[in-house]
């Protein structure tokens, strides 16, 4: 037993313990306390202002908003944009993180 033991403590060692950090769809690392609270707010379909998703577009792709919806079956936002290129494009936005899911790329 002793010695079942010390193989797996040395196993650990010499290739590390596994990792216990979250990463999100994107890579991005989440750090713990904020992955509970943005998990919460998935599994209870919460969101995050519509105001704040309309800045980090704005920070991304300049332009102006034409119309925005909440998907409640995805809890996504569904924003129209016009872009400085007077091009309109369709952007999905997690509502429970405010993260930029598609059509931020302007």
């Amino acid at each position: 037993m002793t010695a079942l033991v010390a193989l797996l403590l040395g196993g650990l060692l010499a290739f590390g313990a596994p990792s216990t950090k979250a990463y999100a769809a994107d890579g991005e690392l989440l750090m713990a306390q904020n992955y509970d609270a943005r998990r919460n707010m998935e599994l209870t379909n919460q969101r995050v202002p519509l105001e704040t998703v309309i800045s980090r577009i704005q920070s991304q792709c300049p332009g102006r908003l034409v119309n925005a919806r909440h998907d409640a079956s995805t809890n996504r936002y569904i924003v129209r944009w016009e872009t400085s290129r007077q091009q309109i494009v369709s952007i999905q936005a997690d509502a429970a993180t405010g993260r930029i899911l598609s059509g931020g790329g302007c």
